[in-house]
């Protein structure tokens, strides 16, 4: 179980073990104090959240400055040593007594060469582990999605089609809401699927869980928002399209182009981009249950607002907009249902 936690810290791990190792540290302090450690050990891996390429002949240089240093030996050649003092010499062999047995101990030439080989080692291994824990995470993220939508899958189909409804206004009008549904008509058991691993609201699972419909429904002023900014996980959803002047749920077709969910969009990064991942890339959901990982949202289909600019809901059937969790089918609702008296779905 102990050679597990490294994995368990860097994600990689399958569900089944990562799962034996949550159910090792419920109850073992001991293992739960090593896990700590562990954690700490690898704080240093923080510090490489960018990728960097080490430099192309880092290891021939490494190698070359080690072969330059065994060629230049300590001991002095025997003509150097004849000109010396006699009483330096002694002085020298004072110093330096463990040489009589054949050792020596380590100079500081000898730590500069060392250090130098460390760094050279640790510039190859830690980017490596850090790009390797950061790809795990995009697999676990994907795993997470995919999962989401199966579920979501089953529920349309006992729908009529449609996936999870956001209503425009009132205490339910965010596009979180998919969760407390799918949580309160069982559809979903396991809610830890609704954080992205590689997301802040990874680091604060103990203190997150999917609210329930009534208590949406009874939240007001400071507290509704709080529920709605984190009841869909880290994960955003789409917020549905207009037809006319009818506002419609998007409806299961199996289309390999719509987007349904993705890890959830930021107000402050360009095009909304996901700040999930570090900001270099989100995992987006479509319809017929592929995910993929893209790069720049915007240069992809403007995943996050309309075809208008606006993050609000799509423009037709075909313009699909992901909203993060507290983000509402359309921003002016009221006015919206005054001009165009919409207000009916599906």
């Amino acid at each position: 179980m102990r050679e597990d936690l490294f994995g368990y810290l860097l994600d990689a791990l399958d569900e089944d073990e990562r799962q034996g190792v949550k159910n090792a540290l419920g109850g073992n302090l001991q293992l739960q104090d090593e896990l700590k450690s562990a954690k700490e050990q690898l704080a240093i891996l923080n510090a490489c959240s960018d990728e960097e390429e080490p430099p192309a002949d880092l290891v021939e240089r490494t190698c070359d400055l080690v072969e330059a240093y065994k060629e230049r030996q300590l001991v002095l050649p025997a003509s150097t040593a004849r000109e010396q003092p006699a009483a330096t010499s002694r002085a020298r062999f004072r110093e330096r007594p463990e040489r009589a047995s054949g050792t020596r101990r380590w100079s500081l030439a000898d730590a500069v060469v060392a250090g130098g080989i460390v760094l050279a080692v640790a510039m190859l291994f830690f980017p490596a582990i850090a790009n390797s824990r950061f790809q795990s995470r995009i697999a676990s993220c994907q795993y997470n999605l995919q999962s989401v939508g199966e579920t979501l899958n089953d529920y349309s189909h006992n729908m009529g089609g449609y996936f999870p409804r956001i209503p425009v206004d009132g205490n339910r009008a965010a596009a979180g809401l998919y969760a407390p549904i799918l949580v309160e008509q069982q559809y979903l058991a396991d809610t830890d699927i609704l954080v992205c691993p590689g997301s802040r609201l990874a680091d604060n699972m103990s203190q997150w869980r999917v609210p329930s419909l009534a208590e949406l429904d009874q939240a007001r002023g400071r507290e509704l928002r709080a529920l709605h900014r984190t009841m869909g996980g880290s994960y955003g959803y789409t917020l549905g399209y207009l037809e006319g002047r009818r506002y419609r749920t998007p409806r299961n077709e199996g289309r390999a182009y719509f987007a349904l969910m993705s890890d959830s969009p930021t107000q402050h990064l360009r095009g909304h981009q996901s700040e999930n991942h570090g900001g270099r890339g989100q995992n987006v959901l479509f319809e017929d249950n592929h995910v993929e990982f893209i790069i720049d949202c915007v240069a992809y289909d403007r995943l996050f607002v309309n075809r208008d600019g606006y993050a609000e809901a799509g423009l037709d059937r075909s313009d699909s907009v992901i909203g993060r969790s507290a983000a509402p089918p359309f921003v002016y609702p009221i006015k919206l249902a005054q001009n165009s008296g919409l207000w009916h779905n599906m």
